[in-house]
């Protein structure tokens, strides 16, 4: 008995396997695009975080410096008055004033956020990532000058005042507390760290300018 031969319809197959790649391709471009779609929803949800915390942060610095120049007027007032010999009760007020030594406080959590969720590594863009990173190295430096700032102020400027004024009814004690050489080189010492935190907020505050207004037109 004559076998049948089997025919097969190579071009039929041909096709069917041509129908799947391209189904399979298909799937792989529409899950590839939306992932990428997924990934650029959260980095502008991240930016306009980052953009938030910079605005909160201005504030903070303008405020900070605000108050660094304000005691610096009072710093200014107080060597005028030591230089004329008078005036001591002014000097008393105006010393236990300077207490309020203030300092920026900055808003982390959205970098914090970006980096540490890995989502950092989805900015595209070079510059703008290189912008935010700039942005945060900022803060920290002028963290650094606010603590260097305290430390002086707790260690120098806080003690002299705790052990020489009255600080519980703002009496003004006797001249010579004020005239004293050590209580003029602290004012000396806390109007010198307090210049260099003015013009770090003042450039810092620069910095964040420039980190939005570049956002801005992105």
């Amino acid at each position: 008995m004559a076998k049948k031969k089997i025919h097969i319809d190579w071009l039929n197959h041909g096709l069917e396997f041509i129908v799947v790649i391209i189904g399979i391709l298909l799937a792989f471009q529409l899950n590839k695009f939306s992932t990428e779609n997924q990934q650029k929803k959260t980095i502008n949800i991240h930016l306009e975080q980052i953009k938030e915390e910079a605005e909160f942060n201005k504030m903070s610095l303008e405020s900070a410096l605000n108050l660094g120049e304000e005691n610096m007027a009072k710093l200014d007032t107080i060597f005028f008055l030591l230089s004329q010999d008078k005036d001591y009760d002014k000097i008393n007020r105006l010393s236990i004033e300077l207490l309020n030594l203030g300092g920026a406080y900055f808003r982390k959590n959205s970098f914090q956020n970006l980096t540490e969720s890995g989502d950092i590594r989805f900015i595209k863009k070079f510059n703008t990532k290189k912008r935010i990173i700039n942005l945060y190295e900022y803060y920290k430096w002028v963290e650094t000058f606010d603590e260097i700032s305290r430390s002086l102020y707790m260690q120098d400027y806080y003690p002299y005042l705790r052990d020489n004024f009255d600080l519980i009814s703002a009496q003004k004690q006797d001249d010579e507390i004020y005239r004293n050489k050590l209580f003029k080189n602290l004012l000396a010492s806390y109007k010198r760290t307090s210049e260099n935190r003015i013009q770090k907020y003042r450039d810092c505050i620069k910095e964040i300018d420039e980190y939005l207004k570049n956002e801005n037109n992105n």
